[in-house]
Protein backbone atom coordinates (compact mmCIF):
# COMPACT_ATOMS: atom_id res chain seq x y z
CA UNK A 1 0.00 0.00 0.00
CA UNK A 2 1.74 3.65 -1.27
CA UNK A 3 1.60 5.96 1.86
CA UNK A 4 -0.70 8.41 0.58
CA UNK A 5 -3.76 4.86 1.04
CA UNK A 6 -2.21 4.27 4.10
CA UNK A 7 -3.08 7.94 5.30
CA UNK A 8 -6.22 7.92 3.63
CA UNK A 9 -7.61 4.85 5.48
CA UNK A 10 -6.08 6.71 8.87
CA UNK A 11 -8.63 9.61 7.84
CA UNK A 12 -11.45 7.11 7.30
CA UNK A 13 -11.16 6.01 11.44
CA UNK A 14 -10.26 9.34 12.22
CA UNK A 15 -13.54 10.32 10.07
CA UNK A 16 -15.97 7.46 12.01
CA UNK A 17 -14.46 8.55 15.21
CA UNK A 18 -15.02 12.22 15.12
CA UNK A 19 -18.63 10.79 13.86
CA UNK A 20 -19.21 8.65 16.88
CA UNK A 21 -18.29 11.53 19.47
CA UNK A 22 -20.57 13.82 17.60
CA UNK A 23 -23.29 11.41 17.67
CA UNK A 24 -21.88 10.92 21.65
CA UNK A 25 -22.72 14.79 21.99
CA UNK A 26 -25.77 14.89 20.59
CA UNK A 27 -27.52 12.32 22.70
CA UNK A 28 -26.06 13.65 25.50
CA UNK A 29 -27.70 17.35 24.65
CA UNK A 30 -30.85 15.26 24.62
CA UNK A 31 -30.34 13.98 27.86
CA UNK A 32 -28.99 17.35 29.46
CA UNK A 33 -32.57 18.76 28.25
CA UNK A 34 -34.55 15.86 29.67
CA UNK A 35 -32.63 16.48 32.96
CA UNK A 36 -32.86 19.80 32.69
CA UNK A 37 -36.81 19.69 32.69
CA UNK A 38 -37.28 17.33 35.00
CA UNK A 39 -35.61 19.98 36.98
CA UNK A 40 -37.56 22.50 36.24
CA UNK A 41 -41.15 19.79 36.96
CA UNK A 42 -39.18 19.08 40.05
CA UNK A 43 -39.07 23.45 41.48
CA UNK A 44 -42.98 23.56 40.09
CA UNK A 45 -43.34 20.57 42.66
CA UNK A 46 -41.49 21.81 45.47
CA UNK A 47 -43.13 25.94 44.98
CA UNK A 48 -46.82 24.12 45.21
CA UNK A 49 -45.43 21.78 48.31
CA UNK A 50 -44.81 25.10 50.30
CA UNK A 51 -47.93 26.22 49.89
CA UNK A 52 -49.69 22.88 51.16
CA UNK A 53 -49.59 21.51 53.95
CA UNK A 54 -47.75 18.23 52.94
CA UNK A 55 -46.73 15.66 55.19
CA UNK A 56 -43.05 15.17 56.31
CA UNK A 57 -42.70 11.81 54.39
CA UNK A 58 -44.08 13.80 50.90
CA UNK A 59 -41.25 16.88 51.57
CA UNK A 60 -38.62 14.16 52.11
CA UNK A 61 -39.45 12.38 49.08
CA UNK A 62 -39.65 15.68 47.23
CA UNK A 63 -35.74 16.14 48.56
CA UNK A 64 -34.83 13.48 47.68
CA UNK A 65 -35.85 13.41 43.96
CA UNK A 66 -34.49 17.28 44.12
CA UNK A 67 -31.27 15.96 44.97
CA UNK A 68 -31.88 12.80 42.53
CA UNK A 69 -32.60 15.56 39.66
CA UNK A 70 -29.20 17.46 40.48
CA UNK A 71 -26.90 14.86 40.56
CA UNK A 72 -28.30 13.30 37.42
CA UNK A 73 -27.84 16.59 35.42
CA UNK A 74 -24.33 16.75 37.04
CA UNK A 75 -23.14 13.47 35.73
CA UNK A 76 -24.31 14.20 32.56
CA UNK A 77 -22.55 17.79 32.45
CA UNK A 78 -19.43 15.74 33.59
CA UNK A 79 -19.79 13.15 30.61
CA UNK A 80 -20.98 16.12 28.33
CA UNK A 81 -17.66 17.60 29.34
CA UNK A 82 -15.74 14.67 28.38
CA UNK A 83 -17.77 13.93 25.07
CA UNK A 84 -16.91 17.04 23.71
CA UNK A 85 -12.77 17.19 24.73
CA UNK A 86 -13.09 13.99 22.71
CA UNK A 87 -15.20 15.60 19.80
CA UNK A 88 -12.75 18.87 20.00
CA UNK A 89 -9.61 15.94 19.87
CA UNK A 90 -11.31 14.36 16.56
CA UNK A 91 -11.89 16.96 15.00
CA UNK A 92 -8.34 18.40 15.87
CA UNK A 93 -7.36 15.40 14.06
CA UNK A 94 -8.95 15.37 10.93
CA UNK A 95 -7.95 19.23 10.64
CA UNK A 96 -4.01 17.53 11.20
CA UNK A 97 -5.23 15.20 7.80
CA UNK A 98 -6.51 17.56 5.87
CA UNK A 99 -2.98 20.11 6.23
CA UNK A 100 -1.17 16.71 5.07
CA UNK A 101 -2.96 15.39 2.68
CA UNK A 102 -4.61 18.46 1.52
CA UNK A 103 -8.09 16.94 1.53
CA UNK A 104 -9.90 14.52 3.52
CA UNK A 105 -11.75 11.80 1.32
CA UNK A 106 -15.24 11.48 2.61
CA UNK A 107 -16.81 8.21 1.86
CA UNK A 108 -20.03 7.15 0.47
CA UNK A 109 -22.72 6.74 3.62
CA UNK A 110 -22.70 3.18 3.77
CA UNK A 111 -24.64 0.86 6.58
CA UNK A 112 -21.96 0.58 8.75
CA UNK A 113 -21.38 4.91 9.20
CA UNK A 114 -24.65 5.22 9.38
CA UNK A 115 -25.33 2.56 12.03
CA UNK A 116 -22.27 3.90 14.01
CA UNK A 117 -23.01 7.89 13.85
CA UNK A 118 -26.79 6.45 16.09
CA UNK A 119 -24.85 4.27 18.15
CA UNK A 120 -26.17 5.18 21.93
CA UNK A 121 -23.77 7.30 24.08
CA UNK A 122 -23.31 4.24 27.16
CA UNK A 123 -21.11 2.27 24.71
Amino acid sequence: MSESADLEKSVLEALLHYRKALARVEALEKEEASAHQALDEWRSRVEKSTSDAASSIAKSNLLEAGQNAISRLHDIRVAMSEATAELKSAFTTLVAFDDALGYLPIPEATDSYEQDAGDSPEE
